[in-house]
């Protein structure tokens, strides 16, 4: 299921943000720049963020922001961003480094695609794999590959 809504282009790795504004504009902006959403699903989160906190945050350096499918969603996908050095989204939040960008075209749809990203995230080897990742092509494999070909050394 991964495979249809993880592409390469939609994989970034940086050194870190600046705060957790950055990190979400950095996490979002593939899916802007390959016409998954539109360039207003970016402040979308952020003002969901503002008004209700940071929903999204769900475990020790984990992130899965999102918005309502009418604040930008133009075509369901999943971009993934890793950060070297972790950001804050509170003060006494966790730290943050991977963001799992959902791009959900109704509420629907990506259930199944959720539902495969909880298996990973509740997977903690695979997690420490791709905390340590190199290059996107390996968080891709991680993603997507990885428990069809025997798991993970």
């Amino acid at each position: 299921m991964l495979e249809s809504m993880l592409v390469l282009d939609n994989i970034a790795i940086y050194d870190k943000a600046e705060n957790w504004i950055d990190a979400i504009t950095k996490a979002v902006t593939p899916l802007v720049e390959h016409g998954f959403v539109e360039a207003r699903y970016i402040q979308s989160i952020i003002d969901n963020t503002r008004q209700y906190g940071p929903y999204y945050v769900l475990a020790p350096e984990l992130a899965l922001p999102h918005a309502r499918p009418e604040q930008g969603v133009l075509k369901k996908q999943i971009g993934v961003t890793l950060l070297r050095h972790p950001v804050k989204f509170s003060e006494d939040g966790y730290d943050v480094r991977l963001l799992i960008t959902l791009a959900a075209s109704d509420s629907q749809s990506h259930l199944e695609a959720l539902q495969t990203l909880s298996e990973i995230m509740m997977d903690e080897s695979r997690m420490a794999h791709i905390l340590k990742a190199k290059t996107r092509e390996e968080i891709l494999w991680l993603f997507t590959q990885s428990n069809k070909k025997g798991g993970i050394d």
